[in-house]
């Protein structure tokens, strides 16, 4: 016995050490894994909800889109401060690189072409560069109650607009004062963003000034005067939920804010520009395994088709696309053939000069021969400050 009661007193501190030890590694809960993103304040909400019901801790950040590009960049380039993953509007990833590879198992996932192709350098998707969250772009949204189009041309689409038109309904097309949703009418004249081979910026070719002034003309006409910057998407609700557009040239992220979405109808837009938002681990992250464990969350089949169910998200992967609500495949089949944007870190510098060419020609402070002569002078800047 005295044997004994020696033994178990000897033991006592290392029995003791292990308990401590063993409490010690069920409270010491890993850090939260650090993101950067764009979403917007209910996207968050649920973001926030689904994390916690997945048992995924995350000290989230949120980044205003309109300056996304620069704050994210600037933390980038700092590199003290990384965060483990950021989500980014794919016109980003050229510009905001380097970033780390997602590992295999998440590259061969089931995406959708369309949503492959906005995170990989080839359109044979030999190099990832991120995980694609959703596919975006612009759509034409109308009543099912309202005939579609006869087709997806720019023509038809006013055609069908000006047969909408009423007494009570003056102005029955919804769209902006943008270079994003200008984009079809310059496609529709053979122009885009970026350069020929000669490395002469396309909008300085003469249909951009016919595509210019055709859709500026819209303003006042078939299209409301626009509300003051930075009042587009209240306005355009407040306009569709009282009726007063027919046709309503918009993407997923605004229809996910209807309420009631039971009777909407979906038609493409010929030339229509597509995009959507990625996921990107930068090499700066400290942590890029929990980044791409945070990716692999998103892009879950049940994350996606709860985003899907309550925004309208179009997903990135085939099973949560076969399993999200019919409104969502009648946007997705919309966005098949609408055209990416060029792959290029100058892609989102472009707009910077295109806007307020647009802008100006609308509010008749200048021609569009002025307009595009100006972005024109613009883009070559660009290019050259960046060669």
């Amino acid at each position: 016995m005295r044997h004994t009661a020696l033994r178990m007193k000897a033991r006592a501190p290392a029995l003791v050490c292990l308990l401590a030890c063993a409490c010690g590694s069920e409270h010491a809960a890993p850090p939260p894994i650090r993101f950067l993103h764009t979403f917007g304040a209910e996207e968050t909400e649920l973001f926030n909800t689904l994390m916690a019901e997945r048992g995924i801790a995350v000290d989230a950040s949120l980044v205003p889109f309109a300056r996304g590009q620069q704050v994210i960049g600037e933390i980038l380039r700092a590199g003290t401060a990384c965060p483990d993953l950021i989500r980014i509007d794919a016109t980003w990833l050229e510009a905001l690189g380097p970033v780390t590879s997602p590992p295999l198992e998440l590259a061969n996932l089931d995406w959708l072409p369309e949503a492959a192709l906005l995170a990989t350098s080839t359109p044979t998707y030999k190099y990832w560069g991120a995980l694609p969250e959703n596919v975006d772009g612009l759509v034409v949204i109308r009543d099912e109650a309202t005939p579609a189009p006869t087709s997806p041309a720019i023509v038809d689409l006013i055609g069908a607009t000006r047969a909408a038109r009423h007494m009570g309904r003056p102005h029955p097309l919804g769209v902006r004062v943008d270079g994003y949703w200008l984009l079809p009418w310059l496609r529709a004249e053979g122009v885009d963003l970026g350069f020929d081979s000669d490395g002469l910026p396309m909008i300085g070719r003469a249909g951009a000034a016919r595509a210019l002034q055709a859709f500026a003309s819209l303003f006042g006409d078939l299209a409301a005067a626009p509300p003051p910057a930075g009042g587009e998407a209240p306005d355009e609700i407040r306009r569709w939920l009282g009726h007063e557009i027919a046709y309503w040239i918009t993407g997923p992220w605004q229809v996910g804010a209807l309420g009631d979405r039971e009777h909407l109808a979906v038609s493409a837009l010929a030339h229509a520009p597509r995009g959507g938002q990625l996921l990107m681990v930068p090499q700066c992250a400290k942590r890029p395994a929990d980044g791409w464990k945070l990716a692999a969350e998103l892009t879950s089949v049940e994350v996606q088709r709860a985003f899907a169910e309550r925004f309208a998200t179009v997903p990135s992967r085939q099973a949560a696309l076969d399993k999200s609500p019919p409104l969502v495949h009648e946007l997705y089949r919309a966005l098949k053939d609408a055209e990416p944007l060029p792959r290029s870190y100058l892609t989102p510098l472009l707009f910077d000069d295109l806007n307020p060419a647009v802008a100006a020609v609308v509010s008749g402070d200048a021609t569009a021969e002025e307009a595009v002569a100006g972005a024109a002078r613009g883009w070559q800047r660009i290019q050259g400050a960046r060669k």
